[in-house]
């Protein structure tokens, strides 16, 4: 075996000009151990792979004046290597450590792939470990450890974009492989949907991000990406069991028994020739630790991408969501904080699935566009017992999506793109409505020099309700990039958001909503809008030290919120009331010491948000909000501790609390949680099986993060996974 140290691959002979391969490990530099999940990438083609838990790796059908690949992996420098016309066996890549994610290669900001410390605007990373360390089963468990990132139970808060208001679709865009997942009746992000078993990694664009994204990147763009195929046929297993620690207090105990859930998950990945694929499904049951809370859920995951050539690729994914619960709204009172105010027994079941179909194609080095096509399904029913049926809503989105890059010269890169969506909603609290839109967007990057990097970009949307609504919308970007020195960069953006109303904001109708007020339609509602303005630059500050600051400041127009109005009934429609300012900062120290054995980040985000209206701070957000993550990686057990901190919400919605009614609702405390794990690996010493430890809420801490919602206790996790080859 031959090591590479540098940029250049020493081949062997081979055969003329004919297509050839790559294959051999990825290692670190530091110490030689295996890097899992690096991405190795032909440049200017479709063909890539990643290396697999033995850093192992096999690039096939590299066309012969094809001269480079690019190597990146989270927490290592990012290398482009020079390729001969010769095939090499058996070859083996040193990554040298990165002082953390500087290096990484993202696609979200710019919408083409990129170096993060390239990119001019904020943007946070969680790779496939973060995800598999934490045993997470729901995406939204391990956003809450993003740098600015808090949660309203199921709401998400980019820098406290959203705040909470039950009924209002999500100001923040979500996205798989780069095609939007939001329920065409709601906007709203169905977390529990998405693979969490295939992410190789989730990229979080901070600030709006309508230019490229459109409606509802008002606060910022959440990007999961999926993983590739295996080059060779790979059989992942996954089981985990988990309970709940009884409650704190004895007025708080509705059972006796104790409160379990357990999952099951199943996976293959494999290539054939110019064809990978990949697939799961996945199981899940828990017994709620609150009455009247338990869910079942199954998940299901395709993935297919056939290279049509070494420049054209086409890629479909399926993915298949099911899930069965009972419907836990607030609780009775805080003395039985653990009991529904409603013990009528409703359940709710959803029925989700999105198949999505991409094409790429590299034209030439400078050229290359893809097409992409996403139909989302969303079904859900309430049903009362006895097989009474209170709501459902069928809703379909459907969104296709042309874009180029187009690198003119060395200094001007221009993206552009169209896009087109429909809507079809059929409920009985919606309605029966269709809507539809179309944008157009235009973005370049201008490389005035190589310290100063510019981007311009604008997009223009025109959203309507077929028959009712339409609206118009103009969404510029203006950022630009300086680069001090390597290790000094400084950032400043400017940028317009937007939300469009969703269907069920427009035309939600029920007289039985189970509070004291009926909802009525909102149909002259506007759209949401917003600024986003940030300055932030990052400080490498040696090599195993780095820090990231950001200021804010964001302006808000027409965010859309419930109305408490009365004739001879209390009514409840949504209008535009808040215009908002939200600013603030925030601060990441990350750190590898013990020659990267301990890693250590430290994050702190303070936000200023006030309701320009009344002068108040805004409602359900919080002012603090820190967290500190630590991991030691030691032979054969790696162990790591989790710490979250967000402030008492100062402002809730008192009228929610009055009329649904929610008793004792205005009980709300800091939120102090501590995780911790343990994970021992023994792969390297011949057994493919790993098996992990997770205490989460170590301490016991009772809190809530939303209103009449006591957050889980204190649960143990014990997991066990291999990989069969």
């Amino acid at each position: 075996m031959k090591a590479l140290l540098l940029n250049t691959i020493v081949v062997s002979m081979l055969m003329g000009q004919q297509p050839f391969t790559i294959s051999g490990r990825i290692l670190s530099a530091e110490d030689e151990s295996s890097i899992a999940g690096a991405s190795i990438l032909v440049v200017n083609t479709t063909l890539g792979t990643s290396s697999d838990a033995e850093g192992k790796f096999v690039l096939k059908n590299i066309p012969p004046q094809r001269k480079q690949v690019q190597i990146s992996a989270v927490g290592y420098k990012t290398i482009t290597v020079n390729i001969s016309d010769f095939q090499l066996d058996d070859v083996v890549i040193f990554l040298h450590p990165s002082p953390i994610l500087t290096q990484a290669v993202v696609v979200t900001a710019n919408k083409r792939p990129q170096s993060l410390e390239e990119i001019p605007v904020s943007m946070s990373i969680m790779d496939a470990q973060a995800f598999e360390q934490r045993n997470t089963v729901a995406l939204d468990d391990a956003l809450r450890y993003v740098p600015g990132v808090n949660f309203q139970q199921w709401q998400i808060n980019i820098r406290a974009s959203s705040g909470y208001s039950r009924g209002v679709g999500s100001r923040v865009s979500m996205l798989v492989d780069g095609v939007p997942l939001l329920a065409g009746d709601t906007g709203e992000i169905s977390f529990e949907a998405v693979p969490v078993f295939q992410i190789d990694r989730v990229e979080v664009l901070k600030g709006a991000g309508s230019t490229l994204y459109g409606s509802g990147a008002l606060g910022g763009v959440v990007n999961v990406l999926t993983k590739e195929a295996e080059e060779t046929p790979t059989v992942y297993w996954r089981l985990f069991s988990g309970v709940y620690s009884k409650p704190a207090f004895d007025q708080w105990k509705w059972t006796d028994s104790y409160r379990f859930f357990d999952g099951q998950f199943v996976g293959f990945s494999s290539r054939y020739n110019s064809l990978g694929v990949a697939f799961s499904v996945n199981r899940l049951s828990d017994d709620g630790y609150r009455q009247s809370d338990w869910r079942k859920k199954y998940n299901g995951f395709l993935k297919l991408k056939y290279d049509l050539s070494p420049y054209q690729s086409i890629t479909f994914s399926s993915n298949f969501f099911s899930q069965y619960r009972a419907e836990f709204l607030w609780w009775k009172n805080f003395q039985n904080a653990l009991r529904p105010a409603d013990s009528s027994g409703i359940t709710v079941t959803s029925l989700r699935f999105n198949n999505s179909l991409v094409y790429k194609h590299f034209v030439s080095d400078a050229f290359y566009y893809d097409v992409k096509a996403v139909h989302f399904r969303s079904n859900w029913y309430r049903d009362a017992p006895r097989d009474v049926r209170l709501d459902q809503s069928i809703s379909d989105a459907l969104v296709v999506d042309a874009q180029a890059n187009w690198t003119l010269d060395e200094r001007n890169i221009l993206t552009f793109g169209v896009t087109g969506n429909y809507n079809r909603v059929r409920a009985n609290i919606f309605g029966i409505h269709d809507g539809r839109g179309t944008a157009f967007c235009l973005q370049n990057e201008f490389r005035f020099s190589s310290p100063f990097t510019a981007i311009a970009g604008i997009r223009h949307d025109i959203q309507e309700v077929i028959g009712s609504y339409t609206v118009q919308q103009t969404n510029p970007k203006l950022a630009v990039r300086y680069a001090v020195d390597e290790n000094n960069t400084v950032r400043l953006s400017v940028g317009r958001g937007f939300r469009s109303p969703s269907i069920g904001e427009l035309f939600t109708s029920t007289a039985n909503t189970g509070s004291a007020a009926i909802v009525v339609p909102s149909v002259n509602l506007k759209p949401e809008h917003s600024w986003t303005y940030e300055l932030s630059s990052t400080h490498v500050l040696s090599e195993h030290l780095q820090l990231d600051v950001a200021l804010f400041h964001n302006d808000f127009y027409d965010l859309i919120e419930p109305h408490v109005f009365s004739d001879s009934l209390v009514k409840i429609n949504f209008k535009n009331i808040t215009q908002a300012k939200i600013e603030g900062f925030e601060v990441s120290i990350r750190t590898k010491m013990f020659e990267h054995l301990l890693s250590c980040d430290v994050h702190y985000n303070y936000n200023w948000a006030t309701d320009r209206n009344t002068g108040t701070f805004l409602r359900f957000r919080p002012r603090h909000i820190a967290s500190v993550n630590a991991s030691m990686t030691l032979p054969v057990v790696t162990v790591g501790a989790d710490y979250r901190f967000i402030s008492r919400i100062e402002q809730i919605d008192e009228q929610l609390v009055d009329l649904a009614p929610i008793a004792n609702g205005h009980q709300r405390v800091d939120i102090h949680v501590v995780d911790a794990r343990i994970i021992t690996d023994v792969a390297d010493i011949g057994f493919p099986l790993r098996a992990s430890l997770n205490v989460n809420n170590l301490l016991g801490y009772n809190y809530n993060e939303l209103i009449g919602n006591v957050s889980p206790p204190r649960h143990f996790v014990l997991s066990v996974e291999g990989v069969v080859r």
